[in-house]
């Protein structure tokens, strides 16, 4: 992606017939990290990114001053863009209402609303992508009848540092069994954000402490940003170590380093879940719920999955004391890994764009 200033929209020389218009809102140091490594490595984009703040409150504001000025900023915005461009890739599909020309569309966090599905059978859609089949066979049944492709989550395979997992392996202490999650937060149920699944990391402590009871030798690694309410509750636990937010190759070679990782997660939302196709990239079993979300867990042989609390505390258990059963996870989530590696899917994507929008010139 050739990143775009919004002014070149209304006055400079045209974009080359061959590039393809890209707007988004774009989150300075945490953005969706399925764009965060998806969208730079699409090379016939030109990006008019709209960057907030990577301070929490005035993120806020600013995400909600755009998603209420879109009425008012949507039709002047593509009325230029409808001047310059031919061929749209989009991670929104509002933006569908507004652009005359053919577009493809990633559909990352699909709602089937009446709404939505009216967007995608608009005739400007020439495809959409999902990260999952029955994505795709939803929107069908719901009559969007444009071709769809599968392209999943990933992991940034080139961005492990040697000396960043180096670091990390020096953090271990010498026969520990190191247990992990990774989250962009780690909130209580008490925190504002807490009553999202993909934060709230209460029963996952509560999960531990079964754990570790019966695994002295093992420590919990948590690395995202814990609240003033986790931090307080796990203070001078021997057993837990809390990493704080670290930058995204920083997390991802602590996460590396992991013997176990755990996805408690207490419902099942969504299609597929990142941090899982991160765990399978980074060759690290996994433990999870039996969710529609982790279902590539099963797919790929790379984890375990169960129905209770009681079930994932066993499985820990026993993973953690048959190293051969974690072997065989690890190198069954490698094979997979290697085909999630964004550089990968990226390649994949970049023919669905030049097979979609063709590269035309004049």
């Amino acid at each position: 992606m050739q990143r775009r200033r919004l002014r070149e929209l209304i006055a400079g020389a045209p974009p080359d017939p061959t590039r393809v218009f890209f707007t988004s809102l774009w989150f300075k140091g945490h953005n969706n990290p399925r764009y965060a490594e998806l969208v730079p490595r699409l090379a016939r984009l030109d990006g008019y990114l709209v960057t907030v703040s990577d301070r929490r409150v005035p993120r806020g504001l600013q995400y909600r001053a755009f998603r209420w000025s879109r009425g008012v900023r949507n039709p002047a915005l593509f009325a230029l863009a409808n001047r310059r461009y031919r061929t749209m890739f989009t991670a929104d599909n509002e933006q569908l209402a507004h652009f005359a020309g053919r577009a493809v569309s990633d559909v990352d966090d699909p709602t089937f609303s009446s709404r939505e599905v009216a967007l995608m059978r608009r005739p400007t859609l020439a495809a959409y992508v999902v990260t999952a089949e029955r994505a795709g066979r939803r929107f069908q049944s719901l009559g969007v009848d444009k071709p769809y492709h599968v392209i999943p989550q990933g992991v940034s395979l080139s961005s492990l540092r040697d000396d960043l997992v180096a670091a990390a392996v020096a953090r271990r202490r010498s026969g520990e069994l190191v247990v992990g999650w990774m989250s962009a937060h780690l909130l209580a149920t008490e925190d504002r954000g807490g009553d999202s699944s993909l934060y709230n990391v209460e029963h996952l402590l509560e999960l531990w402490d079964e754990i570790h009871a019966r695994l002295p030798q093992s420590r919990l690694w948590l690395v995202g940003g814990a609240s003033e309410r986790i931090s307080t509750r796990v203070a001078g636990r021997d057993d837990i170590l809390l990493f704080g937010r670290l930058p995204r190759e920083e997390a991802l070679a602590t996460t590396s380093v992991f013997d176990l990782a755990l996805y408690p997660r207490t419902e099942d939302k969504g299609i597929q879940a990142a941090k899982v196709a991160e765990f399978i990239g980074l060759g690290v079993p996994t433990v999870s719920y039996d969710y529609e979300v982790t279902e590539n867990l099963r797919e790929t042989g790379a984890g375990v999955l169960v129905g209770t609390p009681r079930e994932f505390v066993e499985a820990v258990v026993r993973l953690a004391l048959d190293e051969p059963a974690r072997a065989e996870l690890a190198a069954a989530a490698k094979r997979a890994g290697a085909e999630l590696d964004w550089d990968v899917l990226a390649r994949r994507y970049e023919e669905l764009l030049d097979l979609y929008l063709p590269r035309r010139s004049g």
